[in-house]
């Protein structure tokens, strides 16, 4: 069954079972130095997964360690442990740049890599994306796992038209390394539609069938062997060091049915029958012949390893999700079309927004999804319900994501700090706002504004929602301090999110803050929301359990700040 999975992609990958994917597309990220951290604030993982830079610190150096370890008995591990050695002494005896950031980055990056060569079927491909900053290294990483010879493609994608970037060539582009784990692999030639400009320059022909060109019905060298050499017609290819060479089948128009046994006709039999079906030109001046190679019967033009025909995601793109670094879908129904067949299963251990997932499922592909934020897994939910129609639980499996109390609870068992911080994160995107930075005990996980219409004074009103996640047995110190937050921030309303019951004394509290109004209505300004299992039954309920004006009212549909129309961006700015 079709499964996104949420956490740490090397631990699940170890949790899979030998040669089980068909095909593996991932987009990681790319140790680029560019913060995409926008609207993530600053939950432990959720910054870790977002933020793109490394640093060579504890966990960079046990994950080296482990490398080690696993390289005692295992020859895929033994390959990368002796290719990142390699890659240490170019690193630390550069004169400048961190080494250290590389460094790290491909401890993190080489074992997960090993673990994707160890699900794939021995039929199996990889593409993986990256840009210029790593690429080199990553392939000969790449190189060590896989094998040189199983390196099938760079591939270049322009990203963008320009840019500047000072005293060098403008940096456009992003790699995409293919690679298969065998000889055998899945392969689908791909084509695109002929330029009109190169229609118009080789398809000068023109008969009751079409637009045709002249193509060869020579091959190069001579040969003593069967008819193929001798003369036909009185043309002898071998006097210009040729032999004759006729089309397949294939070729041929669809108007014209070629003999049955025509594979089993000798050469020049062929050539007699293609002449009698018309399909040989014969040039006005000269004796050289030439095949009809009709415009009708060409698939296009086959695809090469530099594609400028995809365009990067515009800023209006209906597909775009507002996620830092989303990818054009056509680009991966490309690779997925050309390295995997129907019912196969494509793997994205660093899924994102479901850019993969949506191309797999389009193509008919099952497929597997891993990410560590939480905030990720909520566009692709989106998305696949929008693009699809998919519901959770009915058409595909979430693990690590809470669908249910159970799940909320198993979650947060073992008083994981970065666990509580993405539950937090996740909860607050249940409201429409956006979590906020790691602020301690200051009482804040989430803020939203809006912009109100007053019509008694005719003219807006900026409002500002906070929020605040409690997931242990909440008191009445908490709700003080957070009244105290709300103060401070000169917020109308803010929300006190919980997964267990608050006291009659802390509503009490709640009363005591008093109501915003708005249009004639009021709202208390403290109110509480207990998450349960009747949320995750009907999220519509949320609207009936927080009281908002009309503008703030929640659409459980979209699930996080990514998914805001227009009218509910004000909601992202502070």
């Amino acid at each position: 069954m079709n499964k996104l999975y949420f956490g740490d992609n090397l631990e699940i990958l170890r949790e899979m079972e030998d040669e089980r994917v068909h095909l593996i597309c991932t987009d990681p990220p790319f140790n680029s130095g560019r913060n995409y951290n926008t609207f993530l604030g600053d939950s432990l993982a959720q910054k870790k997964a977002f933020t793109d830079t490394w640093t060579w610190d504890t966990t960079a150096q046990h994950a080296r360690a482990d490398i080690e370890s696993r390289a005692i008995a295992n020859d895929t591990y033994k390959a990368l442990n002796t290719c990142l050695k390699g890659y240490d002494m170019v690193l630390l005896n550069a004169v400048s740049g961190d080494s250290g950031a590389m460094r790290a980055y491909l401890a993190f990056m080489g074992p997960r890599l090993a673990e994707m060569h160890r699900v794939l079927t021995k039929k199996g491909s990889i593409y993986l994306h990256c840009d210029p900053t790593a690429s080199h290294y990553l392939k000969g990483v790449m190189d060590a796992i896989f094998d040189v010879e199983h390196f099938r493609n760079e591939i270049i994608w322009q990203r963008t038209n320009a840019h500047n970037d000072g005293k060098q060539y403008g940096r456009v582009h992003d790699t995409i390394l293919f690679y298969s784990k065998s000889s055998k692999t899945v392969w689908n030639p791909i084509y695109t539609e002929h330029d009109p400009e190169y229609v118009k320059k080789f398809y000068r022909h023109h008969d009751e069938r079409g637009l045709y060109r002249v193509g060869d019905l020579y091959a190069p060298g001579v040969t003593q062997e069967g008819e193929s050499g001798k003369p036909w017609r009185g043309i002898n290819p071998s006097k210009v060091g040729r032999h004759w060479s006729t089309p397949r089948r294939e070729a041929w128009p669809e108007d014209v049915k070629p003999p049955e046994n025509y594979e089993l006709l000798s050469v020049h039999k062929k050539l007699d029958v293609l002449d009698e079906n018309g399909l040989i030109y014969w040039p006005p001046k000269g004796s050289v012949p030439g095949f009809k190679r009709y415009l009708s019967t060409s698939k296009g033009s086959r695809v090469h390893d530099v594609v400028t025909d995809i365009n990067p995601l515009s800023g209006n793109a209906k597909e775009r999700l507002g996620y830092p670094t989303q990818k054009p879908l056509a680009l991966y129904e490309r690779l997925i079309r050309a390295s995997s067949n129907e019912g196969d299963i494509v793997l994205d251990p660093f899924c994102g927004c479901g850019t993969t997932i949506d191309a797999a499922h389009t193509l008919n592909r099952q497929w597997l999804g891993i990410d560590i934020t939480i905030l990720a897994l909520d566009p692709m939910r989106q998305r696949l319900a929008d693009r699809h129609g998919l519901e959770p639980s009915i058409d595909y499996q979430i693990e690590g994501y809470p669908t249910n109390m159970q799940e909320v609870h198993r979650l947060l068992k073992d008083g994981d700090k970065r666990k509580y911080h993405d539950f937090s994160n996740w909860a607050v995107t249940r409201l429409g706002l956006r979590p906020t930075k790691d602020v301690g005990d200051g009482g804040l996980d989430g803020i939203g504004h809006v912009t109100l219409w007053n019509p008694q004074q005719m003219k807006e009103t900026d409002a500002r929602i906070l929020a605040e996640v409690k997931t242990g047995k909440p008191n009445i110190t908490q709700v003080r301090a957070f009244c105290h937050v709300m103060e401070e921030h000169k917020a109308e309303v803010g929300i006190f999110i919980t997964i267990a019951p608050v006291s009659p004394k802390m509503r009490q509290v709640a009363e005591n803050t008093g109501n915003f109004e708005h249009n004639n209505k009021t709202y208390p300004r403290l109110q509480f929301w207990q998450l349960d299992d009747e949320y995750f039954k009907n999220p519509d309920i949320i609207n009936t359990l927080v009281r908002l004006p009309d503008a703030w009212r929640i659409r459980p549909t979209q699930k996080s700040a990514r998914h805001f129309t227009d009218q509910q961006l004000p909601l992202l700015r502070e």
